[in-house]
């Protein structure tokens, strides 16, 4: 009986395993998706979303914020010849972490040029929370419509890093994005801004990351680990890539890193396991 109850359960360990259906590694995401991995990010327990977002800036985290820096770096280096000037952060469906993904990006980017962050998930947007705006501050939906300024719109947050939050939720984000006004928008802000990195909307959601992307110079595919589904990723990324946008690579968000090395999968090169990046031990 102890037998047959120890071969189920190795039985019932195996099944699981095969069911489970997601992005369990960064061979995972090159072999399937045929895409490069720009970085991994932790997985980051007991966190609002909030403070999240903020990390890099608090660099709270040294292993977080070096793999920041990593993506960060990925990001520069697949464009030396021609510099990602416009960069769209999306994701397949909601909740895999894409907006913390832009904001962190956003503020390790500052560190070397001037930035501005967008939030053009004008549904569920989530940047001026993030950042304590208050309620009602004007954004990108107020500046397309027509019912605010540029310079109202734009909240300083460093000397090199300035933030447009969505702003009044319309009932129209995909009239407003596809508008002559949000291309004029954007091509005044890009003569202001060394790079701009755009929060858009999830790809299997709405059509909001597609119509971005044609404005984009890169666009960066957020999946979180163990809980994306490859089909959709596939489809997503499928969906951009007809609509000729320029998927530059995979961030791998929320990886579980001890749960992984028992696995016996290796991150090197993509995250700071041997812990190099943190404070030196005393003597």
């Amino acid at each position: 009986a102890a037998m047959l109850a120890g071969m189920a359960g190795v039985a019932m360990v195996l099944l699981l395993e095969f069911l489970n259906n997601t992005f369990k590694s960064t061979e995972d995401v090159e072999t399937k998706l045929n895409l490069p991995v720009l970085g991994i990010l932790p997985l980051l327990k007991g966190k609002a979303r909030g403070d999240v977002a903020n990390m890099f800036k608090s660099d709270s985290d040294k292993s977080f914020t070096e793999s920041i820096r990593t993506i960060r770096t990925g990001v520069v280096l697949s464009g030396l010849d021609n510099p990602h000037k416009v960069l769209v952060v999306t994701s397949s469906i909601p909740g895999e972490g894409k907006s913390s993904v832009a904001a962190n990006l956003a503020s390790a980017m500052a560190q070397m040029e001037r930035v501005l962050l967008i939030d053009a998930d004008m549904r569920r947007p989530t940047v001026a929370k993030n950042f304590a705006f208050p309620v009602g501050t004007p954004g990108l939906a107020n500046l397309v419509a027509g019912t605010a300024r540029l310079e109202d719109c734009i909240q300083s947050m460093d000397d090199n890093f300035d933030v447009i939050p969505a702003g009044t939720v319309p009932p129209n984000p995909l009239e407003l994005l596809s508008s002559q006004r949000f291309a004029k928008a954007l091509e005044v802000l890009e003569s202001r801004y060394d790079r701009i990195v755009i929060d858009s909307t999830p790809t299997q959601a709405v059509s909001d990351a597609l119509v971005l992307s044609t404005h984009a110079n890169a666009v960066i595919y957020v999946i979180k680990s163990e809980s994306t589904a490859i089909p959709l990723a596939k489809r997503g990324i499928g969906q951009l890539l007809q609509n000729n946008a320029p998927v530059t690579g995979v961030v791998l968000n929320q990886v579980d890193i001890a749960k992984a090395k028992k696995q016996g999968y290796s991150y090197g090169g993509y995250y700071d396991y041997y812990g190099y990046s943190g404070k030196e031990k005393e003597a």
